[in-house]
């Protein structure tokens, strides 16, 4: 549902709050303490008195909503915005948006992305598999020369910055900029030490899961696999990782050299491949950068997104994860 059709079908936030209460509660109210249905009639506040434990309520009472104070017509907001955007929106988009302040769109942000953590912990795969993992975050600066200790001398440079430094300008480098690095610029896993981990399973054509992981060894694929492959119904293609060839002792595979290709007829690990794309667009094109505390977040709503891609019910999903318990 998109933001016109929200501001259309809920004018009012009675309107909202009407359509929260029937998706958790359907047509009897229902006191979240004692799970009475003898309640009382609604009061001017918009919360509810239950007659038996004496104790008012709201629709949010114990919900995944329980501490907000936003009015729950801001919160549809959120969910038409972000479920609309197929590669995420920053958190001052959303803020001007909804027109709250920063930090309020930023904390609805993450809120919103650890309901999606809800529905992606259930993901259950199976047929034909990939699994795969990559490297996310910061990147090591380029070094400017290959032989340790050759100084970098352009003297066409040189000249013309004399020339205009003759002219009173000035070009100093300033004291934020570190120096080059000397030596060849690290890739793949040398640059470990720069990024954080994310270890990731999909099924061709169908659902995805992932996750930051500390590392990839055999302990945390193999947890991943027992928790969301069904092992007796899949055939799991990987490339030659020494950990990820370790799989075999617990479910059928197919390892893919990538030192000799990366596809033949078919075995390939292209699916999980453009998951990793999609995650690493969506945090350079829209958030520029990701602290490595929250980089799962960021991930889990990667997942969400992929996972209900065929089917334009992310909206509807969300209020009812956003009704859930808290607990």
């Amino acid at each position: 549902m998109n933001i016109i059709e929200i501001a259309q079908k809920f004018p009012t936030e009675i309107d909202v709050i009407k359509h929260f209460e029937k998706v958790r509660w359907g047509k009897n109210i229902k006191c979240p303490f004692c799970k009475s249905k003898n309640i009382g009639t609604r009061n001017k506040d918009f919360r509810w008195h239950c007659k038996e434990c004496q104790k008012s309520f709201s629709v949010t009472t114990g919900t995944k909503l329980h501490d907000t104070r936003l009015p729950l017509k801001i919160w549809l907001f959120a969910f038409g915005l972000i479920s609309d955007a197929k590669k995420g929106i920053s958190s001052k988009q959303l803020e001007r948006n909804l027109g709250v302040h920063y930090e309020t769109a930023w904390t609805m942000y993450h809120k919103i992305r650890e309901m999606m953590m809800v529905e992606n912990n259930e993901v259950m795969l199976s047929d034909v598999t990939e699994i795969d993992s990559t490297f996310i975050g910061g990147k090591p600066r380029k070094f400017q020369y290959e032989k340790k200790g050759t100084p970098l001398i352009i003297p066409e440079l040189d000249s013309q910055k004399l020339e205009y430094e003759k002219m009173g300008f000035e070009f100093n480098e300033g004291i934020y900029k570190k120096p080059a690095k000397i030596g060849n610029q690290k890739r793949g896993k040398g640059v470990a030490d720069y990024k954080e981990t994310v270890a990731g399973i999909v099924q061709r054509g169908g659902d995805v899961f992932a996750e930051v992981v500390k590392n990839t060894n055999f302990s945390a694929l193999k947890k991943i696999i027992d928790k969301h492959v069904l092992k007796d119904d899949s055939v799991l293609l990987m490339d030659k990782d020494t950990s990820q060839v370790k799989l075999g002792k617990i479910i059928d595979n197919i390892v893919i050299d990538h030192s000799k290709m990366y596809s033949y007829n078919g075995l390939n690990t292209n699916s999980i491949e453009s998951f990793w794309a999609i995650i690493k667009r969506q945090i350079m094109g829209q958030h520029h950068h990701v602290s490595p505390k929250l980089l799962n977040n960021y991930v889990q709503e990667v997942v969400f997104k992929y996972n209900n891609r065929h089917e334009d019910d992310m909206f509807e999903t969300l209020l009812k994860i956003s009704m859930s318990s808290n607990k």
